[in-house]
């Protein structure tokens, strides 16, 4: 891993980080390190969030120690890297501090909507793992800003008619055609956290900023779930 790890740091949600609210610092250093089309991705968060000037941010975010440059191609085009920095501004915590029992609650609980949510076959997707990282897996730790979990979700069903059914069937309004595109996704999102904000869950790939991690759940190991069809891809 670029920099090592040097374990997650805590800030405020409402806290700037080279220029950029902290919460959308911390996911564009997430997406480093995992495909070529990292670029791509980024460009798009951050313009999605009204950042245009893509130089110029990516330019803070080497100024203040979070990225550096990995490699330059032919083309001039960049490819950035976390420091150690910025793999602890992607492990960051925002959360108010709570109690080592209550992120054990909370960790139950989760786990129990996971598998009520894994034994509906109706459900166009499925939970295919969750694996905790952060500060929850040092015991010495508490309290606790809050709780770092990764989710791996599968597709029970590409069919377009299907998804769109399901989504319809929510009663929900939708003021672009992407949010309703991705509703099953959020819905599962907000089903797992329950409201809960400590509960800090992402959809990507934590290999890149640490190897610590704990599998809590996988569907392979639970009986009650429904299983996805042969052909489904998580």
């Amino acid at each position: 891993m670029p920099g090592g790890y040097a374990g997650p740091m805590r800030i405020a949600k409402s806290d700037s980080v080279a220029g950029l609210p902290a919460p959308l610092a911390r996911s564009l250093v997430r997406l480093y390190g995992r495909t070529a089309a990292v670029p791509e991705r980024a460009g798009g968060l951050l313009r999605e969030h009204g950042f245009n000037d893509l130089d110029s941010v990516f330019a803070a975010l080497e100024a203040g120690g979070y990225l550096e440059k990995a490699e330059v191609d032919s083309d001039g085009d960049v490819l950035w890297v976390t420091t150690i920095l910025g793999n602890a501004l992607a492990m960051a915590s925002f959360g108010k501090p709570i109690s080592r029992k209550t992120a054990d609650r909370l960790v139950a609980a989760m786990l129990d909507r996971a598998r009520e949510y894994n034994a509906d076959s109706g459900r166009p997707l499925y939970v295919e793992r969750l694996r905790l990282f952060g500060s929850y897996l040092d015991p010495s730790v508490d309290p606790l800003g809050d709780v770092d979990v990764e989710l791996s979700l599968g597709m029970r069903t590409r069919d377009p008619k299907t998804i769109d059914a399901y989504t319809s069937a929510s009663g929900r309004t939708f003021s672009t055609y992407i949010d309703r595109l991705f509703w099953p996704q959020k819905e599962l999102v907000q089903i797992l956290r329950n409201r809960s904000a400590a509960l800090s869950i992402t959809m990507e790939d934590i290999d890149h900023v640490t190897a610590d991690s704990w599998v809590v759940y996988a569907i392979t190991e639970d009986s009650g779930a429904a299983p996805p069809p042969a052909s489904a891809d998580p």
